[in-house]
């Protein structure tokens, strides 16, 4: 999956777009620069390839929130891989913390579902 083809899933699926929107708002004050809504949202991309990857959903792979230990690991990717990503390294730390509450807060059957077929879309083209 690309950006754009991340674009396209995000402007039918409001759940995730929703999410991903108030995880970009966490992000210092200084924002993301002067670009459009979804342009911040598509920012946003590597990172939530990485969780959705790395990490997975937390209701498919923990009966409770993500531990510590997978918060971390979203922090040594922010850490490692932002910057060669053109991403400000504390505008995505800070993203990240809220996109992960963001994961751990869903609990609705569709925006649940929303985020699985992400997932699954990203593991498809991972394997191509």
């Amino acid at each position: 999956m690309q950006s754009r083809e991340f674009q396209e899933f995000l402007s039918g699926h409001d759940s995730v777009r929703n999410a991903l929107q108030r995880a970009s708002e966490a992000a210092p004050a200084k924002g993301f620069g002067p670009v459009t809504e979804m342009a911040t949202l598509v920012l946003l991309f590597p990172l939530v390839r990485f969780i959705l990857m790395e990490i997975g959903l937390p209701w498919l792979t923990t009966a409770k929130k993500y531990s510590e230990l997978q918060r971390r690991r979203v922090e040594d990717w922010v850490d490692r891989k932002a910057t060669t990503h053109g991403l400000d390294p504390d505008q995505v730390e800070a993203a990240s913390r809220e996109l992960v509450a963001e994961l751990e807060r869903t609990t609705g059957a569709d925006a649940r579902s929303q985020w699985e077929q992400l997932e699954k879309l990203l593991q498809s083209n991972s394997e191509e």
